[in-house]
């Protein structure tokens, strides 16, 4: 959506509903938030984003237990460290290091640089998509329009509701102008204008220099905020000609006004009043269209229209050799503000313009904006295709220096008292200003309808018949700084992907409980019971056990995840000693331990441990002895 600024009226504009953004390669399903909802809204996705790698982890590390493709001890101590790695970087570093020193074994090298390579894609994937992943799937900053909200006036030939009319529209021309000054350079790119150095086409008898300029541009459906006109475009070529053959008596000094026969035609005369009032006033403009320019536009889109420029007279503080600023020493018998010494020439040139509008909606093109709706397959509703209609028939242009009045020039904008630099005044500039504005409201025509005033007696073009919204009022966006919008699929995607793995965990984890519990009494076979010994402390259990495998240590025994709180093992670390020593250390059990219980037989009562050492004792001398009878 174009630069306008002015904020949105609340109540305009729909929040928390999915709708379709526009985009040139056609809608996207979307949704909008308020800026805070937004915020909040990045922090969820940024949070569902590391969730979801931290379940893909989790299910990479089971999928690579369960097939080891190995059970030698060399593989399963790649098989701990990755399943005791919840941190996808500490798992790469491990596992980097595991493929490293098995760089000449093809199985365990191959084994461990796959994993490593996962893990660094998985933890990649985490941080990059933690900190870009919210800005992917925010794709806007618009926000469906509430249909209700939607007004544009219906024009009748009565007089007092045409003035209100054109009263209603004249704030959308002021944002145009005033958005264009405020955004001149980001609009200029998208319009054509003409050459700084334009040369002349030709001279006329009496040696003035005859110019002609060009002008285009292209709006989209994207351009105009049409949910379901992405296909929709409009080309806008335009011409001036500096024209000097319509002026009648610019040469007679004495007379009060320079007189324009426009286009030639018998009885189209339109004057340039000049006294001593109105050559103290700015340069002004006036916009006059074809008599028959409704007719041209029905025939082929093509419509005439002239300008007239108001700057005869008008004082200058410089010289100046523009058609429209020529100027010359001033000889009027009252002063000019500034002590300005030249004015303008008499005879300005008028300009004879013409317009082409160029409509198409995929790869049909129609001669005018009223026959869209006769185009086959054409998604925008009637309702929009009216109100382009009502508002884009006639070249904006003319539109726009008509309501803009005496500020339509470049050169009156700049003016102070009627003053006005003609050096650097130019038909360029206040053409490019025109062009730009036209550009602005036209792209802006269905965002204009939401900030209108409602007068009585003007009736909505955008209601039925029963005074509700029309049917496809409201399928068109705002835009404003205040929305976030995201992708709907984006989110529900993020949103499937996190369900489908965590009910992928709570499955297997429920396998390997169901599994646990079928082989509680002994019978330990299949692949799974490999996932409850891995766990770091499963493998710690095994320092407070015995040598003796067939004893049980009575305060962590196997039915209990954790010690007993009455357990006052000690251990202590021991460094192992040497040089390239790549062993660590190891954790054992302190001989400060006061109280280890063994179980020597299922039926005997536990004993201390100098009972048990009393009963080994006799059963190596018990064993001794038969060796010596046999």
């Amino acid at each position: 959506m174009a630069d306008v600024y002015t904020p949105l009226v609340d109540g305009t504009y729909l929040l928390h509903r999915p709708f379709y953004l526009p985009t040139k390669d056609g809608p996207v399903w979307a949704i909008a938030f308020t800026t805070n909802g937004g915020t909040l809204l990045t922090a969820a996705i940024s949070v569902v984003l590391t969730l979801i790698f931290m379940s893909l982890w989790n299910l990479i590390c089971f999928i690579a237990v369960l097939f080891p493709g190995s059970n030698f001890r060399r593989r399963h101590l790649a098989l701990v460290t990755l399943w005791n790695s919840n941190d996808s970087w500490f798992a790469f570093k491990e596992l980097a290091s595991y493929a490293y020193h098995f760089y000449g074994s093809k199985s365990d090298f191959a084994y461990g640089l796959l994993l490593s390579v996962l893990a660094l894609m998985v933890f990649g994937g985490s941080m990059t998509l933690g900190i870009i992943g919210p800005s992917l799937v925010q794709i806007g900053t618009v926000a469906p329009v509430r249909p209700s909200s939607v007004y544009y006036p219906h024009l009748t030939t009565d007089n007092t509701t045409i003035l209100s009319y054109y009263g209603v529209l004249a704030p959308a021309n002021l944002r145009a102008l005033g958005s264009i000054e405020a955004s001149k350079v980001t609009k200029r790119k998208d319009v054509n204008l003409p050459d700084p150095d334009l040369d002349p086409i030709g001279q006329t008898e009496s040696g003035e220099d005859i110019y002609q300029y060009f002008y285009d541009y292209t709006l989209t459906g994207v351009d105009f905020g049409l949910q379901q006109g992405s296909d929709l475009s409009l080309t806008v070529n335009g011409s001036c000609t500096t024209e000097y053959g319509w002026i009648v008596n610019a040469t007679h000094p004495a007379s009060d006004q320079d007189i324009y026969n426009l286009w030639k035609i018998a009885g189209r005369y339109f004057s340039v009043i000049l006294n001593a009032d109105t050559v103290q006033d700015a340069p002004k403009a006036s916009f006059i269209l074809h008599p028959e320019a409704e007719q041209q536009h029905l025939d082929s889109g093509n419509t005439s229209f002239a300008i007239i420029v108001w700057a005869a007279g008008r004082a200058s503080i410089k010289q100046g050799d523009d058609p429209w600023y020529k100027t010359e020493r001033r000889t009027a018998k009252f002063p000019a503000p500034f002590d300005a010494q030249f004015w303008m020439k008499r005879g300005r040139p008028a300009l004879s313009c013409w317009q082409k509008d160029t409509w198409r909606y995929g790869s049909h093109e129609v001669k005018t904006v009223d026959d869209l709706q006769g185009v086959p397959g054409i998604k925008i509703k009637p309702a929009l295709l009216t109100l382009l209609a009502e508002a884009l028939r006639a070249p904006v242009l003319t539109r726009i220096g008509n309501a803009s009045g005496n500020s339509a020039l470049k050169s009156a904008t700049t003016s102070a008292n009627g003053v006005i630099n003609a050096e650097a005044s130019k038909i360029r500039y206040d053409l490019e200003r025109l062009v730009l504005a036209s550009y602005v409201f036209t792209r802006n025509v269905l965002l204009d309808t939401t900030m209108f005033s409602r007068p009585d007696g003007l009736d909505n073009i955008m209601e039925d018949k029963k005074g509700q919204p029309a049917d496809g009022a409201g399928d068109f966006v705002l835009s404003s700084p205040n929305f976030q919008t995201f992708s709907m699929v984006g989110l529900i995607v993020l949103f499937v992907m996190l369900v489908a793995l965590l009910i992928t965990q709570a499955i297997l984890d429920a396998v390997l409980l169901l599994h646990t519990d079928k082989h509680q009494d002994g019978d330990q076979k299949g692949k799974l019971m490999l996932f409850k010994a891995l766990p770091a402390a499963q493998l710690f259990r095994r320092i407070y056990e015995p040598a003796d495998a067939t004893h049980q240590d009575t305060d962590w025994q196997c039915v209990s995840h954790f010690p007993s709180d009455k357990d006052e093992t000690e251990f202590k670390w021991d460094k192992c000693g040497g040089e390239h020593i790549h062993c660590n250390g190891h954790i054992h059990r302190s001989p400060a331990r006061t109280s280890t219980f063994i179980k020597t037989e299922p039926d005997e009562p536990v004993r201390s441990d100098e009972s048990a050492a009393k009963k080994v004792v006799g059963k190596v001398e018990e064993l001794q002895t038969e060796a010596e009878v046999a």
